[in-house]
């Protein structure tokens, strides 16, 4: 089993890969809330301060000028 530190380090791997493959582009990511809440968790931390991400709930994040921005976390509004 991976540990939490590998599973964030995927995470953001895949993010950066989506970043430079699909750049000045809106990339829409569906994943598992383990992998979400780990990643969120190391790339903003003081944000981010869970793990747990509610199921089908929404966060919005933006990167501009290589900078991390949550704009919307773990909204169930929707619901």
């Amino acid at each position: 089993m991976e540990d939490f530190q590998m599973v964030a380090k995927l995470g953001l791997s895949f993010l950066e890969e989506q970043i430079v493959e699909h750049a000045d582009k809106r990339i829409l990511i569906v994943s598992h809330g383990a992998l979400i809440g780990l990643s969120l968790q190391h790339l903003l931390p003081q944000q981010c301060k869970k793990t747990y991400i509610d199921n089908t709930s929404l966060t919005i994040l933006t990167y501009t000028n290589n900078d991390w921005a949550c704009q919307l976390y773990n909204c169930t509004k929707h619901l």
